[in-house]
């Protein structure tokens, strides 16, 4: 095995190239995302540069941003919808924090959650320590017909890879990667689990997880993918392709 081998950037091997993202904020003004509306056309205008065919906009719904709801966000992306002229198809979804507020929005009949490809919710649990009775959530998401995509676990800095292959064993919750976690941009420690997670074949889909596009930008030329990585990559983005489109 050679000592070195050859390391490759996001930019460098061309994965966003017809990529369809299903995580990102770049619903202006809603979220911890991108704030202004002008900002979210110009890094709309870059990602289409880069290559990427389709977004879905996938805001915080959590008890930090009680404002939020399927009413009130459908809303803001109609009027961003009416003031885009480029040509990423962009749909809407919602990324789902597994806290207190939760279960009103899973039970909220009026307002159903903002799912991906109508049955698929995009969820996410704190950094640093379990929400309470998960399981049984995650039991109450299937029996109302959903199936769970966790974002970004390898984040999730109190699970292991007992957590990992317990979750796993569960086939109605899929792995989602935040495409920058092997570069290192959230630190060694994610990045380490990225590495593993994607060298077992834990990850379903992927998604940027963008919310300021200099940083991203910036992320994406650090040289930190080996094609093997790539290339587990690119079965991910080709899923995001097939839920996106079918």
């Amino acid at each position: 095995m050679p000592f070195f081998r050859r390391k490759y950037s996001i930019a460098e091997t061309g994965l966003l190239q017809g990529m369809i993202d299903i995580h990102s904020h770049l619903l202006s003004g809603v979220d911890d995302g991108i704030q202004t509306e002008r900002e979210t056309f110009t890094a709309l205008e870059y990602l289409e540069e880069q290559g990427v065919r389709g977004i879905y906009l996938t805001p915080h719904v959590m008890e930090t941003f009680p404002e939020n709801s399927s009413k009130s966000l459908t809303q803001h992306f109609e009027n961003l919808i009416n003031g885009y002229a480029g040509n990423i198809d962009l749909r809407l979804a919602a990324e789902y924090m597994l806290d207190g507020g939760f279960e009103s929005h899973l039970e909220n009949r009026e307002n159903k959650p903002l799912a991906i490809a109508e049955d698929h919710l995009l969820v996410e649990t704190s950094y640093l320590n379990p929400p309470l009775n998960f399981h049984q959530t995650v039991q109450k998401i299937k029996k109302k017909g959903y199936r769970i995509i966790l974002a970004h676990p390898e984040r999730y800095l109190y699970m292991d890879k007992s957590d990992y292959k317990k979750l796993k064993a569960d086939g109605f919750l899929f792995f989602q990667l935040n495409l920058l976690s092997p570069t290192g941009y959230y630190g060694r420690q994610v990045r380490e689990n990225a590495e593993y997670l994607l060298r077992n074949d834990f990850y379903t889909f992927t998604g940027t997880d963008i919310h300021n596009l200099e940083s991203h930008r910036q992320a994406f030329n650090i040289k930190s993918l080996t094609a093997k990585l790539t290339d587990r990559i690119n079965v991910l983005i080709e899923n995001n392709r097939q839920l996106f489109f079918n």
